[in-house]
């Protein structure tokens, strides 16, 4: 019934790309929302692919602990609308529902009905919903595919959803996507995710005056931050809380952290901050042994690598004894002068 799209020439079957999967815990109030992939693999049965800290994958162990061998209900909710969408992908703190969260982006609360088969709500507005049911033990290997960093990865194996019921509305839309060496469309929407990420990092860390994710890092494998810098060592502290704050940093592995008066967006100040502002040694932050995307084939461990953090910011007393150097800066009397020059030129 579904066009199910093949992306890649090596990819073992149809993938489900776009599908916000719906679960809930049986110790949570709220429900859970997140995007996995999903292979087909029969008529009625996909691969749930969460990795082990998403909050469905969360939901689905405690689900288990409390209610062995019974099936857990999941929806698969279609074509949503972009708020919801970015309500799923956006890494908010536990406290608070992906659709309460996308209802701030939206400016009006997300409408959600029941689903038939099961207790869940999903979106009002969704295309097509699969209802249906993870069967504990039920396992089966996911891959290879195509992914977001460019290269196919490894097999590995997930739970089995079985599609028990199809809603859909009046000529449904499929809403689908690929994945892919950057620039692809997941890329771009990490640009304006980005947008999300910064208030909500600067609500915890105030002195953060910019965060940005580079598209060439793979959505979030490399982090710049901008700050205003208050005592020594508060570089180091701002790259801790980065990985630590939201989950889905914990798999960044390199954060670089500058002064804010280096545009986090532009290679150019990044590359002569780090050039001139750092000490290999010194300002270099290794941590090893913490989680890994499992698709990071580079890790010597699969799910469990290294990280580093760069402290590209101007030293203070105590983390250097020379004298720091002063930044050339432009006299204000001889740039007004030119301008009038070039204006009396004609030159824009």
């Amino acid at each position: 019934m579904l066009p199910v799209q093949h992306c890649w020439p090596g990819d073992v079957a149809p993938l489900i790309t776009w599908g916000l999967t719906v679960t809930k815990g049986p110790n949570k109030d709220r429900q859970n929302l997140g995007i996995y992939r999903q292979q087909v693999i029969g008529r009625n049965k996909v691969i749930m692919r969460w990795l082990s800290h998403r909050g469905g994958a969360l939901d689905y162990r405690d689900w288990c602990e409390k209610h062995p061998g019974q099936p857990f209900p999941v929806s698969v909710a279609l074509g949503a609308d972009p708020a919801t969408i970015l309500g799923a992908v956006t890494p908010v703190p536990d406290s608070l529902s992906e659709y309460a969260f996308a209802g701030l982006l939206r400016g009006n609360r997300t409408e959600l009905v029941k689903c038939r088969g099961n207790d869940l709500q999903v979106p009002a507005t969704a295309e097509i919903i699969l209802e249906g049911v993870i069967h504990p033990g039920e396992m089966a290997p996911e891959g290879p595919y195509g992914d977001h960093t460019g290269y196919y990865n490894e097999v590995d194996s997930f739970p089995v959803f079985t599609v028990e019921r199809i809603t859909h509305r009046v000529k449904p839309i499929y809403h689908s996507t690929y994945t892919g060496r950057p620039p692809d469309e997941p890329a771009i929407l990490g640009v304006a995710l980005n947008e999300v990420f910064v208030p909500i990092l600067q609500k915890q860390f105030p002195e953060i005056t910019d965060f940005y994710l580079p598209p060439e890092g793979c959505s979030y494998r490399m982090a710049i931050v901008t700050m205003k810098k208050q005592y020594p060592g508060h570089a180091k502290r701002v790259m801790l809380g980065v990985w630590s704050f939201l989950r889905q940093f914990m798999y960044t592995k390199f954060v670089i952290v500058t002064d804010d008066d280096i545009n986090a967006r532009d290679w150019n100040d990044v590359i002569w901050a780090i050039t001139t502002r750092m000490d290999p040694k010194r300002d270099t932050v290794m941590i090893d042994n913490t989680p890994i995307d499992y698709l990071d084939f580079a890790s010597p461990v699969s799910g469990l690598g290294s990280k580093m953090g760069l402290d590209a910011t101007n030293k203070w007393p105590g983390e250097t004894t020379r004298e720091w150097g002063r930044v050339i800066v432009k006299d204000e009397a001889v740039t007004r002068r030119i301008d009038d020059i070039w204006n009396q030129l004609g030159i824009d």
